[in-house]
This record gives structure tokens, sequence and C-alpha cells, in this order.
């Protein structure tokens, strides 16, 4: 069987016109990590995991999703998008919780509403709407916006 070769995404590119939307959503989720370590709390190389209460090397953060990434209009959005241990993302999501998605969402849900107020699940909720498809555009615009923050 013969392998295809592919060509390694360049994600500092300027020509973002040219890419596949899937492409561009790569870039996008670069560049939304890329802001968030600039823009988060941290010592050095270090990064606080509000959920943990600890702060870890930027290597162990992962952008974590309140709501679920599947969901576009909120896949870039700062309210629902922050730098998380990978120990609290990964592993305490396979803990469950009742009432709960997992003991990651419990202590994702009262940090977010700590940090924002209490109407913040509310807000990000209402900016959910699934028939509204993401455009190359809006990518472009996405990740323009990170870029440039």
């Amino acid at each position: 069987m013969i392998r295809k070769k592919y060509k390694k995404l360049d994600y500092n590119t300027e020509d973002l016109e040219s890419l596949s939307n899937s492409d561009l959503k790569k870039i996008a989720d670069y560049e939304l990590r890329q802001y968030l370590l600039r823009n988060t709390a941290g010592f050095g190389e270090r990064i606080w995991c509000p959920l943990k209460k600890q702060s870890y090397h930027k290597d162990q953060m992962q952008v974590a999703h309140f709501f679920d990434r599947h969901i576009l209009q909120l896949r870039f959005n700062l309210f629902n998008c922050h730098l998380i241990s990978k120990d609290s993302n990964e592993y305490d999501s396979k803990i469950m919780v009742e009432g709960y998605k997992s003991k990651h969402h419990k202590d994702y849900e009262e940090w977010l509403k700590e940090e924002y107020g209490d109407g913040v699940i509310e807000l990000l909720e209402s900016k959910i709407d699934i028939s509204k498809p993401f455009t190359k555009q809006d990518y472009i615009k996405t990740i323009e916006n990170f870029r440039n923050a």
C-alpha cells in the first residue's frame, strides 16, 4: 500500500484564502491556544490552572471547552475556552459526579460562575445556533482576531 505524503500545515501562513476550511479550523485552534498562553496568568513557563488551583508547565495545559468544541459558535468563544491542566481536562473528565457530565464539568462550572457570574452558562447557551455554519471567512476573521489581539 502506498501512503500519500501530506504537506505539513504552516500555522504562520498569511495566505489563508488558499486553505481549506479544515486547515483553517486547525490554524484557528492553534491561534486560540497562542492567544490564551499570552493572556493567561502564569509564572514564566508555568500557568495557573483555576480548576486544580495550582500551576503547571505550559506544556501540561490544554484548551478546555465548557461546551463541546463541535459547537462551532462556541469553539473560539473566550467565555467557553480556557487553559486547564491536562490532569483536569483528561482525567477528571472521566470521574462521574451526579448531576454533572463529570467532575471536570462540575469544577469548571463552579469556576466559570465564580469568575464571570451566575449568568455565564445561560449566556453561552444563548449563543448556540446549530443551523449557522462556520464559513471560510468566519475562520479567517477568527484567526486574524487572535493574531492581532
